[in-house]
């Protein structure tokens, strides 16, 4: 399957069951949630990356377990904070090294910081130098009262940084955020590289598993990304409350995958 699944689905199931899981389910492609400081050890990350070798996986991105403090560590006025965050988040980098993840998905700052905007993208631009040198990107998400929520604050990073700047787009951040997903869309271009998928309903769920019930247009979606050259993943993230059974991702993905090919063959 070309559409992939967070472990972050199954939290709070351990990150390498919950890996092992997706895996065992006949994903191919999946993002990986750590969820505390362990977790990041050598010996843990060789273990989910024989995981990812025995079943044929590959690991797209990983999403560090300290997102919340991001604002904190980065984004403030204590320069040396900002430093020993560097230091922590290397071990994220050498854990894509390892796991062969293309990205490190970043919250970033709350919609006030003590830092101005252009200080805000010089250290993110430095923090972003320091993971290629791993071989990999941190993408900054929007999240609902997070800075990032907001297509203004994208596109000032986007004008800021240029094409080294990426962005993770979760539609079910957006709507918590009363914004329109296609606003992104329309500002970031190919600046999107990897999204996050969830459905909706009329009932005001909104991180439920994509079927032909659910609200959300994703033809539309994988059309408007398609136009833009969107050449990412897409990933199913929901949270374990929001479906019942594990089957429910299956078809979620079998879904999302007909609609997807369609879009790609003009139907």
């Amino acid at each position: 399957m070309e559409i992939g699944a967070s472990s972050a689905c199954f939290y709070p199931l351990e990150t390498e069951k919950a890996f092992l899981h997706i895996a065992e389910l006949g994903f191919k492609y999946t993002e990986i949630f750590f969820n505390c400081r362990s977790e990041l050890k050598p010996s843990f990350v060789k273990e989910l990356k024989t995981i990812k070798d025995a079943y044929g996986m590959n690991v797209v991105s990983l999403h560090p377990y300290r997102s919340f403090s991001e604002g904190y560590d980065f984004f403030s006025t204590y320069e040396r904070r900002y430093r020993d965050g560097i230091d922590g988040y290397k071990r994220y980098f050498q854990a894509a090294a390892t796991l062969g993840a293309k990205y490190i998905v970043m919250h970033g700052a709350g919609t006030r910081t003590d830092i101005t905007l252009e200080e805000y993208a010089d250290r993110f631009g430095k923090l972003n130098e320091i993971a290629h040198s791993f071989g990999c990107t941190v993408a900054h998400e929007n999240v609902v009262n997070y800075a990032g929520a907001y297509p203004e604050f994208m596109f000032f990073m986007k004008k800021h940084l240029g094409d080294e700047f990426k962005m993770v787009l979760d539609i079910k951040q957006a709507r918590r955020a009363d914004v329109d997903p296609y606003d992104f869309i329309k500002i970031m271009g190919s600046n999107i590289v990897h999204v996050h998928l969830s459905d909706c309903d009329s009932e005001g769920h909104d991180c439920l598993p994509p079927d032909e019930k659910g609200a959300f247009g994703f033809k539309k979606l994988f059309t408007e990304l398609h136009k833009v050259g969107f050449n990412g993943r897409y990933m199913i993230e929901l949270y374990s409350n929001n479906f019942q059974d594990s089957r429910e991702i299956i078809n979620s993905a079998k879904y999302l995958e007909k609609i997807l090919t369609d879009v790609r063959q003009g139907k």
